[in-house]
């Protein structure tokens, strides 16, 4: 299982929409936007570091090439969401365009095995997860 590391807690620019700021590397900027809840509920997104996380370093033979590390917790709350929201992270559709494969490390599991979930992506660089707690990357970098 990958350790959770806070680097920073994200600021929200609405209760149900985030940006998570790349912090180092080949990390990327990420949006995130929460769907199909009430609007009473509160969100906390947390930035997690990607250095010492200890995700997979490897795909099968190929490098992997962590572009996100966060956490999304309702109601101020330890425990980690498990419902819809969208991610968007510029250039996931090249990527899978050029042959790599998305993938996501589920946090709330105890397997650190990453699973690829290019088949997700759109077009507009946009998937749908439900997992509060991954890190996504891409194979080969």
């Amino acid at each position: 299982m990958a350790k959770k590391i806070l680097y920073s807690t994200v600021s929200n620019s609405g209760n149900k929409k985030f940006k998570i700021p790349k912090a180092k590397g080949t990390e990327k900027d990420a949006d995130i936007e929460i769907l199909g809840s009430d609007p009473d509920s509160d969100f906390v997104v947390e930035k997690l570091n990607i250095d010492g996380a200890e995700l997979p370093t490897k795909y099968g033979n190929d490098d992997i090439v962590w572009l996100t590390n966060f956490a999304i917790k309702k109601n101020s709350t330890k425990e980690y969401i498990n419902q819809p929201y969208k991610i968007k992270i510029a250039g996931l559709s090249a990527a899978k365009a050029a042959g790599k494969k998305i993938l996501i490390v589920d946090g709330n599991s105890s397997s650190s095995v990453p699973t690829d979930i290019s088949d997700k992506v759109d077009s507009s660089d946009t998937l749908e997860l439900t997992d509060g707690v991954p890190a996504i990357g891409s194979s080969p970098p």
